[in-house]
């Protein structure tokens, strides 16, 4: 039975639900867990030509000047799909931010702390770390924070098991909401939040328009374009990481049996490993 709906995290999707400014501050306060009394309550999209610049990979889809019930600023890039050396890239993308904030002449005093928040369908850490992780800087020894500028919050949906009787929290709400868009035909009933119920509307593939479904469709053989080199290039470097270790095993006098056991690679291939590697040395 093919979906009701359409991707929520494909991009032309994700920025037809968030650039409700109410559903995105929803969103915000659920999965960033903020108190009563710290609560996002304005935000303000900042202009795509105001955020630095990569030459490769791609930069977040939404950065946002958020002000809370307290009148404090920070700003919240999200991102929702990972990349090559994607941790290294979301450190990369948050300091960036953080460090464009500066004019020429200015302080940095006024400087707002950047959150960078990613919504991935992939696992990134261990099976350990929840569904929402929160990464802050904090002193070793003492365990407290004394520097606020940079902080991440990684949200892996494959972590996401609750069923739909179970969900207890608008935060629940939106992760059923991203995880499972694509195994129901309707909104479970324990979905009360109006506007999780408002972003089921939005993805539903008859409340598109001709321009916004081409535009998906576009979107999303890009994607798993991408998707597929990311793949190719992580079993490339799967398979470099096993030629090197069978070269170490090698020089160390370990037979082929053992060396085939611990890289996965066959005796032929480990063959024509050494044969090409004591060529190159030759020369």
């Amino acid at each position: 039975m093919s979906s009701r709906y359409v991707d929520p995290a494909n991009d032309v999707i994700f920025k037809k639900i968030f650039s409700d400014k109410d559903r995105l501050i929803d969103f915000l306060n659920a999965v960033l867990r903020l108190e009563t009394g710290k609560k996002i309550k304005k935000i303000d999209f900042i202009p795509q030509e105001e955020l630095p610049s990569f030459k490769s990979g791609l930069c977040s889809i939404f950065d946002i000047k958020c002000t809370d019930q307290e009148k404090k600023t920070s700003i919240v890039e999200m991102q929702n799909r990972p990349e090559t050396s994607f941790l290294n890239r979301v450190q990369c993308y948050a300091a960036n931010t953080f460090v464009s904030q500066i004019k020429i002449g200015e302080t940095h005093d006024d400087l707002m702390p950047v959150i960078l928040l990613s919504l991935t369908g992939r696992t990134l850490f261990d099976k350990e770390v929840d569904c929402i992780s929160y990464h802050l800087n904090v002193e070793s020894k003492t365990q407290k924070r004394y520097l606020f500028s940079l902080s991440y919050v990684f949200i892996e949906l494959p972590k996401f098991k609750k069923k739909a009787e179970d969900l207890k929290s608008v935060e629940d709400e939106w992760l059923y909401f991203f995880a499972e868009w694509n195994k129901t035909q309707a909104p479970p009933a324990t979905i009360k939040d109006p506007f999780v119920l408002e972003a089921y509307n939005a993805i539903e593939q008859f409340n598109l328009t001709e321009v916004e479904y081409d535009a998906y469709l576009r979107s999303r053989l890009g994607q798993e374009a991408a998707d597929l080199m990311m793949s190719k290039m992580i079993e490339e470097s799967v398979k470099l990481n096993a030629q090197k270790t069978a070269l170490k095993l090698f020089k160390m006098g370990i037979d082929l049996d053992k060396i085939s056991q611990a890289t996965d690679l066959t005796h032929a291939e480990i063959k024509e490993l050494i044969k090409e590697h004591q060529l190159l040395k030759k020369e």
